[in-house]
């Protein structure tokens, strides 16, 4: 399922594209239910594919990153209502500017949730 862009804005936290030391990360907020994410099929950044074993997430308040590869409907990541997660990508800095991330993303009860969004990186503080 496509996700419009109205819902991605309500789940993606703006601003939020960041360097860091060992990549790029960005956040999440969960407005709507609870939720459980159970795997991620692709991570691309400016139409370039990201290896799905160099992306994590943490959500705030837990101690331990998870792998994407770890994720499975028996593994999955509880996203609650109110939650707020963390994704990074470990690999090159991204360069200054806008930049295009496009993920699919399955759901334990929605399915395959493909989305789209735009965020300019934010400065390095």
């Amino acid at each position: 399922m496509r996700v419009p862009d109205f819902m991605v804005r309500q789940f993606y936290v703006g601003g939020s594209l960041r360097n860091d030391d060992a990549g790029f990360r960005l956040q999440a907020r969960n407005p709507l239910a609870d939720g459980r994410l159970t795997g991620v099929r692709r991570f691309a950044v400016d139409g370039t594919p990201v290896e799905l074993s160099s992306v994590s997430a943490i959500r705030e308040g837990d101690a331990d990153w998870m792998s994407a590869t770890d994720l499975s409907p028996t593994s999955p990541v509880l996203f609650r209502k109110g939650d707020v997660v963390t994704f990074h990508v470990a690999g090159p800095a991204l360069e200054p500017g806008q930049h295009k991330l496009d993920l699919d993303l399955i759901e334990r009860d929605a399915g395959l949730l493909s989305l789209s969004l735009s965020d300019t990186l934010a400065p390095e503080q």
